[in-house]
């Protein structure tokens, strides 16, 4: 029976007249939950028709420009202030629902069979099973720190993402431009934090609050992406950019996104592509030679010129236990941060040895006890922080030595690909970079257990990987050789 087209409207109009009474009825009891899922809901719709990226891989997109400019502000939005529901897991649920359901028309599994695709599956299985028994003691806490592993599921995402050709090259894009939006709005962020956090807001959190280390890993990655961009284009703009942006990672005061413009542009160099190391330390010998020049023109001691910050900036990353005296502005603290770090690295690898060293002392679990015992110990304030800002420490502490050696095993496999891609192409090469920045912050800071880093990590490694193994997954068109549309 086929109704009428006069019915079907009557029918259509009775369910939007009931559905909008309803939603009424919540707005005004001060319920938002399920007007706001409904509004989500239809903006997607309008999205899925107004644009031609699959909807899945516009939630990816949207997701991963959103942690990389709102960074942590970004990451406490939730639909519902009883019911977490944060970016990350919405787009995880869309774009993962809709993977699904393409695989299951396509007839075919939404992971490949090759050793990355099945390292990260045995991560993923070997730390779901941890859970399952942390969660009977810790409770939803251990679901929290869990985060760690389901986040890798967006490597599958990413994964399939690489399918358009046209997508990735605006996820690329969208990373680039995001990366070096990221450094006006961090300086306006720096000098008006007022009006980030009392006016830029949503139900009392700022849209935009940035983690200093990741705000500079973006920074670098939006440096080397641009500078891949001039070298495909050859725009002098793109260079112009890319300097301006790794110029400023050398300026901030932290050590890890430092670090990560340096890895990346190492990948880059060891592997014939040389151009961007040579060039920045170029202008970096010009621009201490002009500084230094300014300070002795004007009769400043060098140590208080930004030259003197650098430097005790990279003399402290060779100092782990944080042994020499450092006497600049923004720099006399590293010696004191350096032992912090070791301290509780050292404190979480002999809880871990002590108590259960091959599959660790589970999710949930308090990593910072011991360590406040002994580097606090008269300390009575609450200490919030639970990752002891290194990924592999983290990983060891949450899953054991089983674990821990997965991962190893991924990071093998991912050195393995990026030595074979970055020599093929421009466009395989940009990926890689971007992993590897974000992989050295996550060693010397927080990031891989949020989702700040983690949704932009574990995307940006599928679509990497796909994109190193065409045999595997058919593009709908060849790899494009530039990073531009």
């Amino acid at each position: 029976m086929i109704l009428a087209p006069v019915w079907r409207t009557r029918f259509f109009a009775a369910g939007s007249a009931i559905l909008a009474v309803w939603l009424a009825i919540d707005i005004a009891h001060g319920r938002f939950f399920w007007p706001s899922a409904v509004a989500g809901l239809l903006a997607l719709f309008l999205l899925a028709r107004a644009q031609p990226l699959p909807l899945g891989h516009l939630a990816l997109i949207i997701a991963s420009a959103g942690y990389i400019v709102g960074n942590r502000g970004f990451a406490q939005i939730s639909l519902s202030s009883r019911f977490p529901l944060f970016p990350a897991e919405i787009a995880l649920l869309l774009a993962g629902g809709l993977l699904l359901v393409h695989s299951a028309w396509r007839h075919d599994l939404p992971l490949r069979r090759d050793p990355l695709n099945l390292a990260i599956l045995a991560w993923i299985v070997f730390g779901t099973l941890r859970v399952v028994f942390d969660v009977g003691t810790f409770g939803f806490i251990a679901l929290r720190d869990f985060a760690l592993v389901y986040y890798a599921a967006f490597f599958y995402l990413g994964q399939d993402l690489a399918r358009d050709a046209h997508g990735t090259r605006i996820f690329l894009n969208v990373v680039a431009f995001s990366g070096a939006l990221v450094l006006p709005l961090y300086l306006l962020f720096e000098r008006f934090p007022d009006f980030f956090f009392n006016v830029l807001s949503f139900r009392g959190n700022p849209l935009i609050y940035f983690k200093g280390d990741l705000a500079g890993t973006f920074i670098a990655v939006g440096a080397v992406l641009f500078w891949l961009r001039f070298e495909s284009s050859r725009r002098v703009w793109n260079a112009a950019l890319g300097l301006l942006l790794a110029g400023s990672v050398v300026a901030m005061n932290n050590r890890a996104s430092l670090l990560a413009l340096v890895v990346a542009t190492g990948w880059l160099a060891v592997r014939g592509r040389w151009r961007f190391a040579v060039t920045q330390a170029v202008a970096g010998v010009v621009a201490i030679i002009l500084i230094l020049s300014a300070a002795a023109a004007l009769r400043i001691s060098w140590e208080k010129t930004p030259v003197f910050s650098l430097y005790e900036r990279v003399v402290s990353i060779v100092d782990p236990a944080g042994q020499r005296a450092y006497r600049g502005d923004n720099t006399h603290y590293k010696g004191d941060n350096n032992l912090y770090r070791l301290v509780w690295w050292q404190a979480v690898i002999d809880e871990t040895l002590d108590d259960n060293p091959y599959l660790g002392l589970g999710f949930g679990h308090d990593l910072a006890e011991r360590f406040v015992r002994e580097y606090y110990p008269e300390n009575s304030e609450e200490f919030n922080v639970r990752s002891p800002h290194n990924v592999l420490l983290t990983i060891f502490a949450r899953m054991g030595a089983a674990g821990l050696l997965l991962f190893l095993a991924i990071v093998a496999l991912i050195a393995l690909q990026t030595w074979r891609a970055i020599p093929r192409s421009l466009a395989h090469a940009a990926p890689w970079c971007l992993v590897w920045a974000m992989f050295v912050s996550a060693c010397l800071g927080v990031v891989l257990e949020g989702p700040m880093g983690a949704v932009v990590f574990w995307t940006t490694l599928g679509l990497a990987h796909a994109h190193s193994s065409e045999s595997e997954i058919p593009l709908d068109a060849h790899p494009p050789e530039t990073l531009t549309s």
